[in-house]
């Protein structure tokens, strides 16, 4: 009886457990669901209040414009009319309906039942050229889009087809609701005035638009900073490239210094010469950054190391002490077996150190490449000091700066960061099991 009562209890006790658990795990990736469903809202939906925790469903909107009576008149006039009536209907329906999540527009120009024109947009993509690019700092009227060659530029930006002799391109107006053609024809008539015919919208739901919203907010770079050659040839890339160098760097340098550091302390100093040089490198990191900051870049600037490669690379030539202490611990836990075997063989110390010490240390060498890449990523204020070249921003550098442009919404922000924060959590995730063993593993036995 009171084996069955205690049974009870352990089947409670575990209940208990594993719901706490869950709801903990739950408030802790609540936030990232949160930027999640932020990062794929419009950027209007994101200031709802009460907030909603689910991104409305995204529409696409279709248009067709004819252009038949025109009559004959010249492929040039006609191809001016469809860019001019497709530049006023790109930007107008993101202005006048910013809160219906219309996050695609298919745009189509049809002249003697044929199609002639046709150009598509998604709205991040709009966005990009309302806030850096022809129509920076525009407002969104009639005669500001057409004003001079702008709504040329603007078509060469967004992509365009065209043919007088008509296109392939045919669109299904039979699966599109026409839940917005009076709102169209009244928008075009009144406020727009298009030089074709409106002769049909229709809008259909496609979530799958919510995840494209990403490919736009990486290209964001190339268009805030255009001026930047390098950024505005390779875009986000440029600031991946940069962290990838420093972390792939950070954990070259740290396995190799703290790994041969660790072992001379353990293998070729004396026990109390080794405690002292270890006890030296422990104390280095009780050193708060803050109080170095100025000197150390005071030195570098002298020294020329300033807004290079070298001023983000040169830090990590100094062993990180926890690294050297982890290390240290490791090798003095391998038998001496191994040591006096390998000496009597005539084997010198390099090869002790490459050929013994270095490939039993994989579980502390994962580790310590784990750990230097989860805290290298996420590290700003070193590299936001030294660098001031655009081309040499890491992620968070990019990251700040962006978010500091008066002009950039919020759901790019947010997009950018989750971009960050995913490599993280994947990493993490295929490593857990290397993780595991690396914290388990206290050396060889003997």
């Amino acid at each position: 009886m009171e084996k069955e009562r205690k049974s009870g209890a352990d089947k409670w006790l575990q209940i208990v457990a594993y719901a706490i658990t869950i709801g903990f795990i739950a408030l802790l990736l609540y936030p990232l669901l949160y930027t999640i469903s932020n990062s794929a809202k419009d950027n209007v939906k994101i200031y709802d209040m009460p907030p909603s925790i689910l991104p409305d469903r995204a529409q696409s909107m279709t248009i067709i414009v004819d252009y038949s009576d025109l009559g004959s008149s010249k492929e040039q006039d006609l191809l001016d009319a469809a860019m001019r009536d497709n530049a006023l209907a790109m930007f107008s329906i993101g202005y006048e309906l910013p809160r219906e999540s219309i996050f695609e527009i298919k745009f189509y120009g049809v002249k003697d039942n044929k199609i002639v024109f046709y150009s598509r947009a998604h709205k991040m993509k709009l966005e990009l050229i309302r806030d850096f690019g022809v129509y920076q700092g525009s407002v969104v009227k009639s005669d500001v889009l057409l004003y001079g060659d702008r709504y040329v530029r603007a078509n060469d930006t967004i992509g365009y087809e065209f043919d007088p002799n008509g296109l392939d391109n045919q669109p299904k107006m039979s699966d599109l609701s026409d839940k917005y053609t009076t709102t169209m024809s009244g928008l075009f008539s009144e406020k727009y005035d298009i030089s074709g015919k409106l002769t049909s919208t229709g809008v259909k739901t496609k979530n799958v638009l919510l995840l494209e919203s990403f490919v736009y907010y990486l290209q964001m770079p190339s268009n805030v900073y255009s001026q930047n050659a390098t950024i505005a040839q390779f875009g986000f890339l440029t600031f991946i490239f940069n962290t990838v160098i420093v972390i792939g760097w950070a954990i070259i340098t740290q396995v190799f210094l703290c790994s041969i550091t660790a072992f001379a302390i353990s293998r070729l100093l004396s026990p109390k010469a080794g405690r002292y040089v270890l006890l030296y490198f422990l104390g280095a990191m009780m050193i708060p950054f803050a109080s170095i900051m100025l000197p150390q870049l005071i030195m570098y600037k002298s020294m020329g190391f300033y807004n290079n490669y070298i001023a983000l690379l040169l830090p990590f030539l100094y062993p990180f002490g926890f690294y050297v202490y982890l290390f240290k611990g490791f090798f003095d836990r391998i038998p001496n077996d191994y040591f006096e075997a390998a000496r009597i063989d005539g084997a010198s110390n390099i090869f002790l150190y490459a050929k013994i010490m270095m490939p039993l240390s994989k579980p502390i060498i994962s580790l310590i490449a784990l750990q230097t890449f989860i805290g290298n990523w996420n590290d700003f204020f070193w590299a936001w000091m030294v660098t001031e070249n655009q081309s040499l921003w890491t992620l968070n550098v990019a990251l700040y700066n962006l978010s500091m442009n008066g002009n950039t919404k919020q759901n790019f922000i947010l997009g950018l960061s989750l971009v960050m924060i995913v490599p993280v959590i994947l990493v993490t995730v295929l490593s857990s099991k290397q993780l595991k063993q690396s914290v388990m593993s206290s050396g060889v036995k003997g």
